[in-house]
């Protein structure tokens, strides 16, 4: 198993744990992206997408189009340093006011 899976398995599990506590429920998708399906009590209210850093790709952002057109709320969790870069493709895209964005960065200290 790959590190980018294990990173994704872990930002899913801190995911759900997060949004259990305020009463939303946290389905993985079989095909991603997104990864993530969010429901509230059964009604579906929005998809969380994980991106790492080589998951950057035109078909990634056909499929961020598709759902909002569809009036779905995305939330694309993205790594911190990438944020700007991410940020000038939403903008070119014309998606950038239409998502959410979250940033996500593993600090590792070692006395």
């Amino acid at each position: 198993m790959n590190a980018e899976k294990h990173l994704k398995e872990f930002l899913i599990h801190q995911i759900k744990q997060k949004l259990s506590r305020i009463q939303q429920e946290i389905q993985q998708l079989e095909n991603p992206p997104p990864d993530l399906k969010i429901l509230s009590y059964g009604i579906v209210i929005g998809y969380i997408d994980i991106v790492t850093e080589k998951e950057i790709l035109s078909e990634r952002i056909d499929k961020w189009k598709h759902l909002i057109s569809q009036g779905d709320k995305l939330i694309i969790l993205i790594p911190k340093d990438e944020k700007l870069k991410i940020m000038e493709i939403l903008w070119k895209e014309g998606i950038a006011e239409k998502v959410s964005i979250g940033n996500y960065e593993i600090n590792l200290f070692m006395p």
